[in-house]
């Protein structure tokens, strides 16, 4: 019923391996049934006790708050500046799927990068309140998705003309946004680098995204949705436990990913140009108020 959301999918792309990156028979038939329900009953046993620990047990560490950091809560509506970002940013997401319609390839828009996408476009919707900022901080510890895109590209799906240059924008922007919101008067916050919590709660959510959302999607179309079918040919860990292997991998990049990009957005806040111009017109109004006074005495 639903195959014109993955018709246009090429099965027969195939390079070293006997089975295509994009999926196919092949690929379903790459791991056994009963070698798919252990790996999943494994992950998802690992993703409900990170949830346990986040929830509970790191609940009194640093970061459970959500304080001002370097932005200052804006009250009303939001600024031109990020209604501006909000459509452009809108605009390249509606685009990206107009691509995916023509080319009978929808079923990509359930990749973790286009819904980290969504999850900023939300962000940019509404205003900063307890949720926003929770959703911003979980949202953080899922960027490591727009680093590998933009390292190791994967466009042999993307035939039109600038689709594969919308890729790279999507990912860079992936990147660039939570900086943005940060130094936007937004009332967002980064997770403290001694904290990892919200670090924890982003690789739980991974899991559970990928083994109980894009693997039953994959299983039913022969679609390898982020890899959940069959390992991509570039991928180091080939082999029949390559799911294994990524479950520990990606666990130490998005620990590792996540507090680097923390430490450069703070930085890149910290000397954000629109700050250092407002602190620079109030020295100045200082100093002509001081001379004003000096002139009245």
């Amino acid at each position: 019923m639903l195959e014109w959301a993955y018709a246009g999918i090429n099965f027969s792309a195939k390079t070293t391996e006997p089975w295509a990156d994009d999926g196919g028979i092949e690929c379903a038939a790459h791991s056994t049934l009963r070698q798919r329900l252990f790996e999943t009953t494994l992950t998802l046993i690992i993703a409900s006790w990170e949830i346990y620990y986040a929830t509970y047990h790191a609940k009194n560490q640093l970061g459970t708050s959500f304080p001002r950091e370097y932005a200052r809560e804006r009250q009303g509506r939001p600024s031109v500046l990020r209604r501006l970002v909000l459509v452009c940013y809108a605009l390249l997401w509606g685009i990206e799927i107009g691509f995916k319609l023509a080319s009978r390839q929808l079923i990509y828009i359930l990749n973790p990068c286009h819904m980290v996408t969504l999850i900023q476009i939300i962000l940019l919707t509404f205003s900063s309140n307890y949720y926003t900022r929770g959703l911003y901080r979980l949202h953080v510890g899922m960027l490591n998705g727009g680093t590998l895109a933009i390292y190791f590209p994967v466009t042999s799906t993307r035939l039109f003309p600038f689709e594969v240059e919308l890729y790279y924008i999507q990912h860079i922007l992936i990147l660039v946004v939570p900086v943005f919101l940060l130094s936007s008067h937004g009332g967002y916050s980064l997770e403290p680098v001694g904290s990892f919590r919200w670090t924890i709660s982003a690789i739980a959510t991974f899991r559970f995204y990928h083994y109980l959302v894009l693997q039953p999607i994959s299983l039913l179309t022969w679609v390898n949705l982020n890899g959940v079918l069959c390992p991509f040919q570039f991928d180091p860990f080939i082999g029949r436990y390559y799911r294994l292997w990524a479950n520990i991998h990606q666990t130490l990049f998005m620990i590792i990913h996540h507090k680097l990009f923390s430490v450069v957005a703070r930085t890149c806040v910290q000397f954000d140009i629109r700050r250092i111009m407002y602190y620079t017109a109030r020295r100045q109004h200082q100093k002509m108020t001081i001379s004003d006074i000096s002139k009245d005495k």
